[in-house]
């Protein structure tokens, strides 16, 4: 019985993300993402996806670490668009690692740029893949199981969030079976609190 109603939970969440899928590519294809901006802390939004992709993970065998250079960071952007398109990195990064693999996190500012990065030691990207990867509805052949349950939209709408924040996102990989890695540029710190200084 507890097996089942965890199939049918995985398939509930299942259905959920490629709702939320269809949803979102029509809003990026009519260029009508919402973003709505307010200062907030980096921690604040990286909590929930990252809680998230931990469970995972950890039922995967996965190794998932993460590095925050700078708790105190603040930027100004929508809380839940940016925790979105964290959270397509991360599960992407799950879905195409395979167990017992290994995804670091770091999060760092650089200059004036927060940096959010995923890195993986999965399937990796083929290089005629790389140019598109970030296309609405671009689907990988990686393998077919992985992308099961996948419309090809998590990535675009990291792109389109990316952008509506003027930031940047970018992904390398050496080939299949060389992992990869996104790099989340986001030119919007505000600054930087001192510890005990009060929010």
């Amino acid at each position: 019985m507890l097996l089942s109603i965890d199939m049918l939970d995985r398939q509930v969440t299942q259905i959920s993300r490629l709702a939320e899928d269809l949803m979102d590519a029509t809003r990026i294809d009519r260029g009508a993402l919402r973003v709505g901006k307010t200062p907030i802390e980096v921690v604040a939004v990286l909590a929930a996806p990252l809680t998230a992709a931990a469970l995972v993970a950890a039922q995967r065998g996965q190794t998932l670490t993460v590095q925050i250079a700078d708790r105190t960071v603040r930027i100004e952007g929508d809380p839940v668009r940016l925790a979105q398109a964290v959270d397509n990195l991360l599960h992407n990064a799950v879905k195409y690692t395979p167990e017992k693999g290994c995804i670091a996190v770091n999060v760092l500012a650089d200059g004036k740029d927060l940096v959010v990065s995923v890195k993986d030691n999965g399937l990796g990207i083929s290089a005629a893949l790389l140019p598109h990867i970030f296309d609405l509805f671009a689907q990988s052949s990686r393998t077919i199981a992985a992308s099961a349950g996948s419309l090809g939209v998590g990535l675009a709408v990291v792109k389109a969030v990316a952008e509506s924040h003027g930031g940047t996102v970018s992904a390398t990989s050496a080939g299949p079976d060389t992992g990869s890695e996104f790099t989340l540029r986001l030119p919007i710190v505000l600054e930087r609190r001192t510890a005990g200084e009060p929010a």
